[in-house]
């Protein structure tokens, strides 16, 4: 298993991974945005940075990072992770975060924020991550957002 930097010859392997986790974790409509997010550059100090997990040779979970300069609210965060369906329960998307946890630890952020559904929640909160805001049916029918935060430790 390693860890290590998306690159463009990533992106069918990360919409493979989106599609197979729709719709219980993801809505269909929600790919063009996911899609257009792999299309930008990334950049530590910019739009943040973004990671693909392999194992074997396959691409098996994504997810990034982002630090907000100036945003006292909202200062740094998770985007993007998922695991592929088939893959899950593997301890791939431990793996993940914590690597991602790290990362935002060496970039200085004290507190990470995400939002996520009800269905991924719980694993947020086996991590330490404690809800602030649900909203349902936030991200469409039958899929709540659910706001997280966590502190971390220096």
């Amino acid at each position: 298993m390693s860890i290590r930097p998306y690159s463009p010859a990533d992106r069918a392997a990360c919409l493979a991974l989106f599609d197979s986790n729709v719709p219980e974790f993801f809505l269909p409509e929600e790919r063009a945005e996911f899609a257009a997010f792999l299309g930008q550059p990334f950049d530590p100090g910019e739009s943040g940075e973004y990671f693909v997990l392999e194992d074997a040779g396959r691409v098996v979970a994504c997810g990034g990072v982002w630090l907000a300069a100036g945003n006292s609210e909202r200062p740094a965060g998770l985007s993007w992770g998922m695991v592929a369906r088939d893959a899950q329960r593997r301890g791939y998307g431990s793996a993940l975060l914590a690597f991602r946890l790290a990362r935002l630890r060496t970039l200085g952020a004290r507190e990470v924020h995400l939002d996520t559904s009800q269905h991924s929640a719980p694993f947020f909160a086996r991590c330490g991550f404690r809800e602030v805001r649900r909203v349902p049916g936030g991200y469409g029918p039958g899929l709540d957002r659910v706001d997280m935060v966590a502190r971390l430790g220096v």
